[in-house]
């Protein structure tokens, strides 16, 4: 028998396009598996085809109606996954040298014969986005952003909270979570996917790079509401915001979601008010105004990716589900979202 919880589902105050290459990559994506992805196990590999990984690239880049704009997109979702996914399991030290290694991929570095395939993929992407125009400076970007936002301030400072189960404060846990869910460098795929690399006079400008903080904080925030069942089946995860308001504040389940929501829409609420007040970035105003809108578009696209997509990457079989203290599996769960 389960327990039923009631989850809320985040809302945007902008309508969201339907990208036409939803449901439209899936050779591609079996090919990608079959080809560089052989170093995960079975099990694994049984549980990423379910995921429907594939699909994130339409869903949060809607608006480009070529497919190598947003192919490039769903290779990036992949690789970021299996990245995040492979490295929570090794030692700090083994994260390092694993994130240096893609660095080097990432700014042109061939792949040795005996290395994993994964960074097979990162090469090919890199080939697509020079394709696309891109060029050194943004290419270095993203690279930096993958290295220190994505990996060294995100995964590697989440890694020893999930191996102590130490709970951290709010704060730090909004600018851990910000990092570790990888928004920063997939914020940087708009630029390949609209041909414009935004300069980095208005990318480092203090207004953009708040929208872009924002975004991934908002991001995460929506990820806890949409994987809160994972979490509550597997006890020891506690990386997540309801759980942490109810913790800290020591309230129910139920105040915890209307709590954290709250945030949520405090900060879209802030996207908006500084998207609708930008700085003057002539000549480059059109393409910084198209810029802030394929951000909110990634963000209910990936909304709506969670509950429309058919992903079976938080349902029992997507993830893995270990015994508990006492040597049970964790009771199931059904979330009913409203």
């Amino acid at each position: 028998m389960s327990k039923q919880f009631n989850v809320p589902k985040p809302v945007y105050p902008w309508e969201t396009l339907q990208s036409p290459f939803a449901g439209a990559f899936y050779e591609e994506e079996t090919n990608w598996y079959d080809q560089d992805y052989q170093f995960l196990s079975k099990e694994a590999m049984a549980r990423y085809r379910k995921m429907r990984l594939i699909d994130v690239g339409p869903f949060m880049i809607p608006a480009a109606t070529e497919k190598d704009k947003v192919l490039h997109a769903t290779r990036f979702a992949i690789y970021m996954t299996v990245t995040d996914d492979y490295a929570e399991l090794l030692p700090i030290k083994e994260i390092a040298a694993f994130r240096d290694r893609i660095f080097e991929v990432m700014m042109g570095d061939d792949p040795r014969q005996e290395e994993i395939g994964i960074f097979r993929q990162m090469q090919t992407n890199r080939k697509e986005w020079i394709d696309l125009g891109m060029p050194d400076f943004w290419l270095e970007r993203i690279a930096k952003n993958y290295k220190y936002r994505f990996v060294t301030d995100g995964i590697m400072e989440e890694s020893p909270y999930k191996i102590s189960k130490d709970i951290p404060p709010i704060p730090l846990f909004h600018l851990i979570r910000a990092n570790s869910i990888g928004m920063i460098p997939f914020v940087d795929l708009i630029c390949p996917s609209t041909g414009f690399a935004l300069p980095d006079y208005i990318y480092n400008h203090t207004v953009i790079q708040r929208i872009i903080m924002l975004q991934a904080i908002i991001v995460a925030l929506q990820n806890d509401f949409a994987t809160i069942g994972k979490e509550l089946a597997i006890e020891s995860e506690i990386f997540n915001i309801i759980k942490l308001l109810q913790h800290h504040h020591k309230i129910s389940f139920d105040e915890a979601c209307e709590e954290g929501m709250k945030i949520h829409d405090e900060l879209v609420n802030e996207l908006v008010t500084l998207s609708n007040h930008l700085p003057d970035f002539s000549p480059y105003q059109k393409e910084t105004d198209e810029f802030i809108y394929y951000i909110k578009q990634m963000i209910s696209g990936l909304n709506n990716w969670y509950y429309q997509s058919g992903t079976k990457r938080y349902e029992p079989g997507g993830f893995a589900v270990p015994p508990n203290g006492k040597g049970e599996t964790i009771e199931r769960v059904e979330i009913k979202y409203f």
